[in-house]
């Protein structure tokens, strides 16, 4: 009875094409998917100048709020609010997710690394001096993972001041800005988009002077600055556009993938913007409102193996079943 031999030379195959089925369940459980935002906004030297006579700032408000969310981790929403014309609204830069470790606090720049959704913003100086006012925004996520997962992170900046002229005056905004928005992912289907935004504007309120409204929009804005990188858009409100407007680039912008062939990148280094009213504000109160900030949101898909994996895979089940079929029969 020739049993032995034939029995090894039976399991030897039956190990070898049970490797091989065993390898292609591994490739298909290996396809890693993952995807990857961020969103940085900059604004250096922002004032606020006259024409004509002196501008005052009082009762200021000044609100910074960041959040991150990492499914799988706990959110976080921490919100600072100060008041006074030179104030800071500075929170803690907030991080979800298990890659938090050792980043740094106010940390405008991509981080190395993975697996986290983070969220920052400050707001310090004041926009009548030589020096400006600093606000900064950024959001930052990214995951590489098997399985469904997402990620959202936030930046935000709010405020708002009563501006005085002594005088009747052209009123102009100007400032330092940089940004940086990139996306990518690593399988199709999985998403990335991220968003900057700044508005500046001036409003009427209950103290301001006789005839101002007649100027305004129905919201009461007299005067907005939302830069867009066309300097001879004239969706701002009242703004000069033929005075020396600098818009060098938008910063009211989405961007956003699903194609791993196709990663967004939009990054400038700081240029110069401004705007001037296109019409003198008479003397008296006002208020200035600004709003700033970023966003990243990321979602990851559920895995799918490739074409080439789900043939191997099936290569691999037919011959461990073919094996259990031809195998001999003890005599």
């Amino acid at each position: 009875m020739n049993v032995y031999p034939t029995r090894h030379k039976t399991l030897g195959r039956l190990g070898t094409l049970g490797t091989l089925s065993a390898a292609s369940l591994l490739l298909a459980g290996q396809v890693h998917a993952g995807a990857y935002g961020l969103a940085i906004n900059e604004i250096n030297n922002f004032r606020v100048t006259t024409s004509a006579g002196t501008l005052s700032l009082t009762g200021a408000n000044r609100n910074a709020s960041d959040s991150a969310f990492f499914e799988g981790g706990a959110p976080v929403n921490p919100r600072a609010v100060n008041t006074g014309p030179a104030a800071n609204a500075d929170v803690l830069q907030v991080c979800s997710g298990s890659g938090c470790a050792g980043l740094p606090q106010n940390n405008y720049a991509p981080s190395a690394v993975l697996e986290f959704a983070r969220g920052d913003a400050h707001t310090f100086g004041n926009m009548l001096t030589a020096g400006g006012a600093t606000m900064q925004a950024v959001s930052e996520a990214q995951r590489n993972t098997v399985g469904a997962a997402s990620a959202t992170a936030g930046g935000t900046l709010t405020g708002s001041l009563n501006l005085t002229l002594s005088s009747a005056g052209f009123i102009t905004f100007s400032f330092m800005a940089r940004r940086d928005l990139r996306t990518s992912v690593t399988a199709a289907g999985d998403k990335s988009n991220v968003s900057i935004m700044d508005i500046f504007n001036i409003s009427c309120n209950a103290a301001s002077p006789a005839g101002c409204t007649s100027r305004a929009k129905t919201d009461g804005v007299i005067f907005q600055f939302a830069p867009d990188g066309d300097p001879n858009n004239g969706s701002d409100v009242n703004g000069n556009h033929g005075a020396g407007s600098l818009d060098p680039f938008s910063l009211n912008m989405t961007a956003g993938t699903n194609d791993p062939g196709t990663p967004g990148s939009f990054t400038n280094v700081f240029a110069q913007f401004s705007l001037t009213s296109n019409f003198e504000l008479p003397a008296g109160s006002y208020t200035l409102n600004f709003s700033k900030s970023t966003r990243t949101d990321i979602v990851v898909l559920d895995p799918v193996p490739e074409p080439a994996t789900l043939l191997l895979l099936a290569t691999g089940l037919a011959a461990l079943g073919y094996t259990r079929r031809r195998r001999p029969v003890p005599v």
